[in-house]
C-alpha cells in the first residue's frame, strides 16, 4: 500500500526506530503438519502411558523423595506439567510436604537425620511455587560456621545441589535474608563451574547446560515456552537420561506437545499479521512495527491452547499501545494530543475531524481495536465492563499526555510524580485487563478488584514492568530530548547523586517489587490461578524481551532467533 502523505509538512520529531523485520508473506504461508488428529491422539495415548508408568513407579519408591522431586521439576522445565496437575500433587508435593519440617528433608532413605541440600532445596521450589507454606529458613541448616552453604557431596551431586538451591533462592519474598545469600553464593559458585569447562570432573555436559541456562535465565526472566524448547535440546543429549524407558516417552511428549501448540500458535500469528496488514494503519510509518514481537510476548505470557482469544486480545491491544506510544512520545503535537485525550475521555471520535489525515488513521484504529474487544469483554463477562473498560483507556492516555506535556515544556518532575504516572503509563492497567476477562473464568467485581487496578498484584505489575522499560530505555530518551527519565527525575531529587547511584537505587525498587510480586502471585486466594499466573508472566515475559536490550524496540537480533525457534522452527522427532 502508499504510504499516507501529509498535505502539509509539519517538523515533528522520530525515533528512528528500524522497520517490520518479519516478512508477513513469511509468516502468512507457514503451514505446520502437527495439527492433524494423528498426532493428538498419541499425545493422548502418552499421556496415559506416562500416568500409568509414574503411579508404579512412585509405588516402589517410598521415601524417595529426590525421584518424586526431579519427576515434578522435568515436567515442569518440559513444558508439559499441565497434563499432570493431578499426579503432581497426589503422588509427589503431597507426599513429600507430609515430611517436610524446618529442617530439611532426607534423601532416598528411612534416616530423617541424614538431611540433603539438593532434596531440600528442590522440595522447597517445588512447594513454595505450588502454594505450600515452607518457610526459607530451612536453608540455614545448610550453612557452616563460616556461614558458607555446603552439602555432603562432590562433583556432579554438589553441582546439582548448587543449582537446585540457586533455582530455589529465585524464588525469594522480600526480607529473606538467607535467600539473598544462597542466591550470591551459588551464583559464584557456578559461574566457576563454567569457567572450568572441563578440568571439573564428574560434571557432564547435560548438567553444565542446565546451569548455563539458570544463570542466563533466572527465574524472573525465564519463559516457559523458552523453557521447554532448550530443556528438550538438553535432555534430548542426555544419553544416559534417555536410558530409561520412561524418560524416552516423556522426551516424546515434550516434543509432540510442543509441536503441536506450535501449530496453534502459528495460526493465531498468522490472523494478527492478516489484521494488521489489511488494516489502514499498516500505511502510517510512524510508529513501530511489532505485532509479531508482540504476539509472541503473548505466547511467552500464556501458551495453553484454551487461552487462545486472551493471547489474541493481549497482540492487538499492545499493537494500538505501540501506535499510541509512539504517536504521544515522538510523532504528536501537544494540542493535537489534547484533542486525542478528549475524544477518548468523551469516547467521540468526531473531536478528531480536523486532525492530520495519519493521526486521524491511528486514532480510528484504536477507537475500532477497542470496541472490537469490548464487545468481546461483555459477550463474557456482561455489560457492566464495558465502563470499566473505558475508565481504563482514558487513564492510560491521560498519563501519556502528562508524559507529552513533560516533553514539550522540558520538565523534570519529582521521582514521586514521575512514578506515579509512570506506572499507568507503563499501559500493564488495559493490557492486563483486557486478556484477564477473556480467559473463560467469570470475573465478577470482588474477584476482580484483586487482580485489576488498584489491586496489589496489578500495582506491582505496572510497577515492574515499568522500572524494567526504564532501565533500558533511560539513554534512548535523554537522545531523543526527553529530560523526564526516571534517572534525571531522581537525580533531581537527589542531587548529590550520580547516574550509577541512581541505576543501582532504582534496581533495589524494581528487586523489592519482584519479590513482592513472587508473594502476591504464589499466596492463597480466591481468584482463579491462570489469572494471577498471566498477570505474574507478563512482567516475565518483558525481563526475557529485555534480556539483550530493548527486545520491542530492537528486535533484529536475539529476539528475532529466539521468535524462529518458539514459533517457526519445529521441534525435530525422533525417526
Amino acid at each position: 500500500m502508499a504510504e499516507i502523505c501529509e498535505s502539509v509538512s509539519v517538523p515533528r520529531r522520530t525515533a528512528n526506530y528500524h522497520g517490520n523485520v518479519w516478512d508477513d508473506e513469511f509468516i502468512v504461508s507457514l503451514n505446520s503438519p502437527y495439527g492433524a488428529p494423528a498426532y493428538y491422539e498419541r499425545v493422548g495415548k502418552l499421556i496415559e502411558e506416562i500416568k500409568h508408568l509414574l503411579l508404579s513407579e512412585m509405588e516402589d519408591s517410598n521415601y524417595d523423595f529426590i525421584k518424586r522431586l526431579r519427576i515434578v521439576d522435568t515436567f515442569e522445565c518440559l513444558g508439559i506439567d499441565r497434563h499432570f496437575q493431578h499426579e503432581i500433587k497426589t503422588v509427589a508435593l503431597d507426599y513429600v510436604y507430609r515430611y517436610w519440617n524446618e529442617k530439611g528433608i532426607a534423601v532416598g532413605s528411612r534416616d530423617f537425620l541424614n538431611r540433603d541440600l539438593n532434596t531440600t532445596a528442590l522440595g522447597f521450589r517445588a512447594l513454595r511455587l505450588h502454594r505450600y507454606n515452607v518457610d526459607s529458613g530451612v536453608l540455614e541448616n545448610f550453612k557452616d560456621g563460616n556461614g558458607k552453604f555446603f552439602c555432603n557431596f562432590s562433583g556432579d551431586k554438589e553441582v546439582r545441589s548448587m543449582l537446585s538451591l540457586l533455582r530455589a533462592s529465585e524464588i525469594s519474598f522480600p526480607g529473606e535474608k538467607v535467600m539473598e545469600e544462597a542466591k550470591a553464593y551459588t551464583r559464584e559458585y557456578l559461574n566457576q563451574v563454567l569457567a572450568a569447562r572441563g578440568e571439573v570432573t564428574g560434571v557432564d555436559q547435560s548438567l553444565r547446560e542446565e546451569v548455563k541456562y539458570a544463570l542466563e535465565f533466572p527465574w524472573h526472566c525465564s519463559a516457559p515456552r523458552w523453557e521447554a524448547r532448550s530443556f528438550i535440546e538438553i535432555y534430548g543429549e542426555n544419553h544416559s537420561w534417555l536410558k530409561s524407558n520412561f524418560n524416552q516417552k516423556v522426551l516424546e511428549l515434550a516434543k509432540l506437545d510442543f509441536n503441536i501448540l506450535q501449530c496453534i500458535h502459528q495460526k493465531e500469528m498468522q490472523y494478527i499479521t492478516r489484521w494488521w496488514r489489511d488494516s489502514e494503519v499498516a500505511q502510517v510509518n510512524f510508529y513501530r512495527r511489532r505485532h509479531m514481537e508482540l504476539y509472541f510476548w503473548a505466547v511467552i505470557s500464556i501458551f495453553e491452547p484454551e487461552f487462545s482469544q486472551s493471547r489474541i486480545a493481549f497482540a492487538k491491544v499492545t499493537t494500538v499501545g505501540t501506535v499510541l506510544d509512539d504517536l504521544y512520545d515522538t510523532y504528536g503535537m501537544l494540542d493535537e494530543l489534547k484533542t486525542i485525550t478528549e475524544g477518548v475521555r468523551r469516547w467521540d471520535i468526531s473531536l478528531i475531524d480536523d486532525l492530520p489525515e495519519k493521526i486521524k488513521i491511528a486514532i480510528q484504529f484504536f477507537f475500532n481495536t477497542a470496541n472490537e474487544l469490548a464487545a468481546e469483554v461483555v459477550s463474557k463477562q456482561g455489560p457492566d465492563t464495558s465502563a470499566i473498560l473505558k475508565d481504563t483507556w482514558v487513564r492510560y492516555l491521560e498519563s501519556y499526555l502528562q508524559e507529552a506535556e513533560w516533553i514539550t515544556t522540558g520538565c523534570v518532575p519529582t521521582f514521586s510524580e514521575y512514578i506515579k504516572n509512570a506506572v499507568a503509563s507503563s499501559g500493564m492497567c488495559i493490557v492486563n485487563l483486557i486478556p484477564l476477562l477473556l480467559m473463560g473464568q467469570p470475573l465478577p467485581n470482588n474477584i476482580l478488584q484483586q487482580i485489576h487496578s488498584p489491586s496489589k498484584i496489578q500495582e506491582l505489575s505496572e510497577l515492574t514492568i515499568r522500572l524494567i522499560d526504564d532501565l533500558r530505555d533511560f539513554e534512548d530518551e535523554k537522545e531523543r530530548g526527553e529530560m523526564a527519565s526516571i534517572i534525571e527525575c531522581y537525580i533531581k531529587d537527589n542531587p548529590d547523586s550520580t547516574v550509577g547511584n541512581a541505576l543501582n537505587r532504582i534496581k533495589g525498587i524494581l528487586q523489592l517489587s519482584l519479590e513482592e510480586m513472587n508473594r502476591e502471585f504464589l499466596k492463597q486466594d480466591s481468584v482463579p490461578l491462570c489469572c494471577k499466573k498471566f498477570t505474574f508472566n507478563i512482567t516475565r515475559g518483558l525481563q526475557f524481551l529485555y534480556k539483550y536490550g530493548d527486545g520491542i524496540s530492537i528486535s533484529n537480533n536475539e529476539v528475532k532467533d529466539q521468535i524462529f525457534k518458539i514459533l517457526v522452527e519445529q521441534v525435530p522427532m525422533d525417526e
